[in-house]
């Protein structure tokens, strides 16, 4: 049980949070630092005071005198009612007397040891006011507050010889914003607060929770090339460039709220961001091509061809860019993965066995090293469904531990269905939307996503090329939100006529970075190549006796 409370610590400039217990030691709830009986008996003998520490309410203060060692002349001592400490021995200021005042009332004091910037209260130092707010009054244009008395008094110093009489005060117990809440009526009685804390983890951390307490508007945080404003003025500093740091104070603004007057910068910075074009004309004509940090999510039908789809764009990234690229086709093995890059690049239907067959295995070794043997095609071993949290992480370290700039992740559904532990759809696809996004504008990589469309009523579904829109994205209106594009890909798969069983409308349905939606382009399989041919008329297509090559 505590023997003594409400006490000064002797480490902190806290004047009220240390207790003291019978073993002798004491506690600060302010710093959090225990201390032991030697250290509170030598701190309480290393000042010798002008009055012997006592409860009466009205100490005496003694002359005020210039202290050259902090910088401060006597008429800043008079003006704040600060005394000198002296020594016994030698006269010499050892110390400085800070009145305390509470609610306009002298009730005590604090004496700093000038050595060992140590605390020793006297009369009553509880629930007190800002230091110097006796001299302020209530209301008016402008107040500065510090972080400690010194810093107080060095501001007001220096204003005072560029002619300012700007109100000053020091927070009562250093870097506490409960100081603030205690007086908030009478700190939002001004109309500008400007707070010039200490320029370290604890002044900064400070600063931003008090500024958070006052009306948003009325705080602004000033700059020193310096930790405070006592240390610049002992560096004789010019007095004229403290005032140009009050008038360069930045408004506080919480993280996340950018003003437009600084994106100048910002505004040039994305004229480095990659934009690789897609192989097909017609779309680079609304897309203007793909770029990092975008999601482009492809939607489709079953069996509608994304993979072909995909295998074309995969390749194209590879061949127009040096980036390694990350492919997480999760209804295939890496065997036929494998088969589909080397395909695109042999313009052969490789990936199906009898069409390899007579094919000289020295030519498709060929187009393995030229691809896949570069070192620069990752993929996931893996079949089937995968856990959101292990997925994640293997894209992380496709980006982060192989450098991958572009990563195919075939699809989203696949990765929904073994969510079961969540147990409903749309959550377990704004989950994963959620944190693609946060991984994509952290690490600034360009992702492909595939997704299903939900089943749509009528007689003819996405297998029979009917339109898409975005309502069909299946599960979550959070994939159009937080993706950049959406591509749809539409084909009829039953259509009497083979040409246009195999032709697929590339339709775009969101496009954040240019706005041009609808019909970008049709793609027709090439049974012969096995590759996807851009057709940008369809009618002269499909009027055509054969597919070219």
């Amino acid at each position: 049980m505590a023997s003594e409370s409400g006490l000064p610590c002797i480490k902190c400039d806290s004047s009220d949070a240390m207790s003291t217990y019978s073993d002798g030691t004491g506690y600060c709830f302010s710093c959090n630092t225990r201390f032991f009986a030697d250290q509170i008996g030598a701190q309480s003998s290393s000042v010798e005071r002008s009055k012997p520490r006592s409860p009466n309410p009205t100490p005496s203060i003694s002359h005020p005198v210039s202290v050259p060692s902090r910088g401060l002349d006597e008429a800043t001592m008079a003006y704040y009612g600060v005394g000198g400490v002296h020594s016994e021995e030698t006269g010499e200021v050892i110390g400085l007397a800070f009145p305390v005042y509470r609610d306009g009332q002298l009730v005590g004091s604090k004496e700093k040891t000038l050595a060992t910037k140590k605390f020793v209260a006297i009369g009553s130092t509880k629930k007190p006011d800002f230091f110097g707010a006796n001299k302020v009054g209530e209301g008016g244009k402008l107040l500065i507050i510090t972080e400690g008395e010194e810093d107080a008094m060095s501001a007001h110093q220096m204003l005072r010889q560029q002619g300012k009489s700007y109100n000053v005060v020091s927070l009562p117990n250093g870097a506490n914003p409960s100081a603030v809440r205690n007086k908030i009526e009478w700190i939002e009685s001004f109309d500008t607060i400007i707070l010039n804390l200490d320029d370290d983890e604890i002044g900064r951390e400070a600063a931003e929770s008090i500024s958070e307490i006052i009306t948003p508007g009325k705080v602004k945080i000033m700059k020193l090339p310096c930790k405070d404003a006592n240390e610049f003025l002992l560096q004789k500093k010019n007095s004229k460039d403290y005032l140009r740091a009050v008038y360069n104070a930045k408004s506080y603004r919480p993280d996340g709220v950018v003003s437009l007057a600084d994106t100048w910068d910002v505004m040039w910075s994305s004229e480095n961001q990659q934009s690789i074009p897609y192989p097909w004309e017609g779309l680079n004509k609304k897309l203007y091509g793909n770029r990092n940090r975008e999601i482009t999510t492809w939607a489709a039908g079953t069996g509608v061809g994304k993979s072909a789809v995909m295998r074309e764009l995969e390749h194209h990234l590879f061949k127009n860019t040096v980036d390694n690229i990350g492919i997480l086709p999760l209804e295939e093995s890496v065997a036929r993965t494998a088969w589909g890059i080397v395909s695109v690049e042999a313009s052969l239907p490789l990936s199906i066995r009898e069409e390899r067959e007579g094919v000289p295995k020295e030519d498709i070794k060929k187009w393995f090293n030229s691809t896949l043997g570069t070192g620069r095609i990752f993929t996931l071993d893996h079949f089937g469904s995968t856990s959101e949290e292990n997925l994640l992480n293997r894209i992380r370290y496709m980006i982060k531990g192989l450098g991958c700039k572009w990563i195919v992740l075939d699809h989203l559904s696949i990765v929904v269905s073994a969510m079961d532990d969540i147990g409903d759809e749309r959550k377990s696809i704004d989950s994963i939307m959620t944190r693609l996004r946060q991984l994509v504008e952290e690490t600034g990589v360009g992702l492909h996503l595939v997704t299903h469309l939900r089943r749509v009523s009528g007689d003819k579904g996405h297998e029979r090329g009917i339109e898409v829109s975005l309502s069909h994205l299946r599960g979550s209106q959070s994939i159009a939100q937080l993706s950049d594009t959406v591509v749809a890909l539409e084909r009829d798969q039953q259509a009497d006529n083979d040409k246009e069983s195999n032709l697929t409308t590339v339709r775009v349905l969101k496009n954040r970075y240019a706005g041009l939606t609808g019909i970008a382009t049709h793609l027709a399989y090439s049974p012969e190549s096995g590759r996807l041919i851009e057709i940008l008329d369809k009618e002269e297509y499909l009027a055509e006796n054969e597919i070219g090559v």
